[in-house]
């Protein structure tokens, strides 16, 4: 309590000032309307700016529930497409795809022989020569499952090789990566006579079991014909930028088992 005192008489002139300054704002806040009006903007402004920051905070930390929202609804809504098409279009009446959303966990994309690995696995009926797509177009080809995790081999990898068609003519042919820039493919097997454009869009062509027809790839961005062969040599820019890819989607073909019986059921055929 002395101490208390003490420190009241010590300064004393100073509490009755701030005291002073206190009651003096008061009364001309509450008196006259001209500083009522501004104290009031001020006040409302700077909540309005603290309110402003505090929502954008709030929402980044949220995004990846959003994320995660929007890549299921996505999914959902790939399936819904993919059975109203079975049902609707007779020409794939036999066909059936459906689709699995999945993460990017990790990503080697700038070297020789790429790889990504993504956060789902067998008990996720993922499996070896599944295809992986992305929001824009073709990813790549299952490699490995363990039961957790896959290892998908994309197209910037040398050994991949995946049947496309150039969209406007049906004409289809082989692409694959040369190394390099991870933004282009090589198109071959398109013959010197088809007729074709710098910006044509090329899609898969659905000549295999991994990948439904028309999935979207990539655009013409060169081309030449060699003279000794007469086939194009077709530079493709694809859609999929691996510098930049955090969600893809696995496709589950239910008819890979029959299909890859009667392709076997062939290739012993030929060897006999």
């Amino acid at each position: 309590m002395k101490n208390l005192l003490n420190f009241i008489v010590k300064y004393l002139y100073t509490i009755v000032f701030i005291l002073f300054e206190i009651v003096c704002f008061i009364l001309i806040f509450t008196a006259n309307n001209y500083h009522k009006v501004s104290f009031l903007n001020s006040s409302n402004r700077i909540t309005a700016s603290i309110t402003e920051q505090w929502n954008s905070v709030t929402e980044y930390l949220s995004l990846k529930g959003t994320n995660d929202s929007i890549i299921a609804e996505n999914e959902r809504l790939k399936n819904q497409i993919e059975k109203y098409r079975k049902d609707n279009i007779p020409a794939i009446e036999e066909s059936g795809f459906k689709y699995i959303s999945a993460r990017v966990i990790s990503a080697n994309v700038n070297g020789a022989k790429n790889f990504l690995t993504i956060n789902k696995g067998a008990k996720n009926e993922l499996r070896q020569d599944m295809g992986v797509i992305g929001p824009n177009g073709v990813v790549g080809i299952i490699y490995s499952c363990s039961n957790k995790y896959a290892s998908v081999m994309p197209i910037i990898n040398p050994a991949t090789r995946i049947s496309v068609k150039i969209k406007k003519n049906d004409y289809f042919g082989s692409l694959s990566w040369e190394g390099g820039n991870n933004n282009l493919a090589l198109l071959q097997e398109i013959p010197g006579y088809v007729n074709i454009e710098i910006g044509d869009e090329i899609v898969t062509s659905g000549h295999s079991s991994i990948f439904p027809a028309g999935i979207p790839v990539g655009s013409i961005s060169s081309f030449k014909k060699d003279k000794s062969t007469n086939f194009y040599e077709i530079m493709v820019d694809l859609y999929t930028d691996f510098n930049n890819i955090s969600y893809v989607y696995v496709i589950i073909n239910t008819n890979y088992n029959e299909q890859n019986e009667i392709k076997n059921s062939i290739t012993e055929q030929e060897d006999d």
